[in-house]
């Protein structure tokens, strides 16, 4: 067998002009297409981590408000509740004051009626203003759990016709010097819920501590105020008799 150099070098030369052609025409499009789909795959993936990033910023940011928002309500809630206590105080200690003076405005009158007079008097002057003011002062709850139970206690005690008057008039209004605590809130609506009403809540610094309840029909008092309010009434009566 010959081998022919003539033909092989023809067929050489074949294959390379085959291999310059799908080098021109095939390899460099196809590679350009997937260098191309490359750069767009990648493009995609770095707006996507960009998204990623911005959206976890935004979480974080978020996060940092709502913890500041807590914070800040928190120390709100806890100030206005060290302020409902010292106003508290305040008014306690000046009831006792009116409470001393009206022994003391008693004792002075006596002085005018004779010794024997002076002491049964201001003995029936003092048992009276310590009667009331201690009457007054023990009924306080401790905070404001201790006036969810004292409002609980009270509406049971009422006579049926009563409570319905008042829980179903119209406008049933929960009404608290301060915000109160959710646990609390949860035991006077079960409380009301109870005898099949709900209350819309709403606060009322003037009660100084406690909860009530208002309706169209009237209202439930169950606070320091109107407790303040009942003993300067009684200390004005025995003062009047005395």
């Amino acid at each position: 067998m010959n081998f022919d150099w003539t033909t092989f070098a023809l067929q050489l030369v074949n294959v390379l002009i085959l291999l310059a052609i799908l080098r021109r025409f095939l390899f460099r499009p196809v590679a350009a297409i997937i260098e191309k789909r490359r750069a767009e795959t990648q493009a995609t993936l770095d707006a996507a981590a960009a998204a990623r990033a911005e959206a976890e910023q935004a979480t974080t940011r978020a996060r940092a408000e709502a913890d500041a928002s807590a914070a800040a309500r928190h120390d709100l809630l806890l100030q206005a509740a060290a302020e409902a206590q010292t106003q508290r105080a305040m008014l306690i200690e000046k009831a006792r004051a009116e409470a001393a003076r009206i022994v003391e405005d008693g004792r002075a009158a006596l002085a005018r009626e004779g010794a024997s007079a002076e002491q049964r008097t201001l003995a029936q002057v003092r048992e009276l203003a310590i009667a009331v003011a201690s009457r007054a002062l023990s009924a306080q709850p401790d905070g404001p759990e201790g006036y969810a139970v004292r409002l609980g206690n009270a509406l049971r005690r009422m006579e049926a016709s009563e409570r319905d008057a008042l829980l179903r008039a119209g406008d049933l209004t929960l009404v608290s010097a301060r915000e109160l605590p959710e646990a609390v809130l949860g035991t006077v609506r079960h409380t009301l819920q109870i005898y099949g009403v709900t209350a819309r809540v709403t606060t009322d610094p003037a009660l100084i501590d406690g909860i009530e309840l208002r309706s169209k029909n009237g209202a439930l008092r169950n606070s320091l105020a109107h407790d303040l309010e009942a003993l300067a009434r009684a200390m004005h009566d025995v003062r009047t008799e005395s």
